[in-house]
C-alpha cells in the first residue's frame, strides 16, 4: 500500500495566496483506515460500516479545529479523531471499542512509523501514547477528569455525534455545548 495525496489546484490562485497546513501523518493513516475499510469482510457489524467512514473524517476535521481553540497539535488531534473508533472498524462491535482499541492503535500508528515515517514523518512515542490513551477513554463520557487530549477526543466525539444528527442527551449534550462553546457557537443557533 502506498499512502495517496490529492493535489488540488486552483488556476487563479499566486504563490502569495497559498496556505497549505502539514497534515501527511494524518493524510497518510486515512489512506491506511480507508483501506482497513475498503477491505473488511465483517457481515453483522454493531454499526454499519458507512457510519465509521462518516464519523473518521467529520471527527477528524473536528478534532483539528478543537485541538487549535485549545493548544493541542491539529494533526495529532486529527490522527486521534480519525481513529478513535479503530476497534469498530477492525471487528465490527461496539462494546468496550475504546480498551480494546487501544493495542489496535498503537499498532497501526506503529506500522505508520515503520511503513511511511521516514517520508513523511514519525509520529513520536509521546504523541502514540497521546493518541493511544484517548482512544481507550474515549467511551467513558461520563467522567469528565482526564487528561485534557483525552477530553478533547470525547468532546469531538460527541460534539460529532450532534452534527450527524444522532439523539444527543446527558452528558454527550453537556460535551456538546462545551465544544461548541469552545468554538464561539451557541447549540441553539443551530
Amino acid at each position: 500500500m502506498r499512502c495517496i495525496f490529492y493535489i488540488l489546484m486552483d488556476s487563479e490562485s499566486s504563490e502569495s495566496e497559498k496556505i497549505v497546513l502539514p497534515m501527511k501523518r494524518l493524510d497518510c493513516i486515512l489512506d491506511i483506515l480507508f483501506l482497513k475499510i475498503k477491505g473488511s469482510t465483517i457481515k453483522n457489524r454493531d454499526q454499519p460500516i458507512e457510519w465509521s467512514i462518516k464519523h473518521m473524517y467529520s471527527s477528524s476535521q473536528l478534532a483539528k479545529l478543537l485541538a487549535k481553540r485549545r493548544g493541542f497539535d491539529i494533526e495529532i488531534a486529527g490522527i486521534a479523531g480519525a481513529i478513535h473508533d479503530l476497534a469498530i472498524i477492525e471487528t465490527g462491535k461496539f462494546e468496550n471499542h475504546g480498551p480494546l482499541g487501544g493495542p489496535l492503535v498503537r499498532n497501526l500508528l506503529l506500522e505508520y512509523n515503520s511503513r511511511y515515517g521516514k517520508e513523511f514523518g514519525k509520529i513520536s512515542r509521546e504523541e502514540i501514547d497521546l493518541v493511544v490513551n484517548a482512544t481507550i477513554n474515549h467511551t467513558n463520557k461520563k467522567q469528565f477528569d482526564d487528561s485534557a487530549f483525552d477530553e478533547l477526543i470525547k468532546d469531538v466525539d460527541s460534539l460529532d455525534r450532534f452534527l450527524h444528527g444522532l439523539d444527543t442527551f446527558d452528558y454527550y449534550l453537556k460535551r456538546t455545548k462545551k465544544a461548541l462553546d469552545d468554538l464561539n457557537l451557541d447549540i441553539d443557533s443551530f
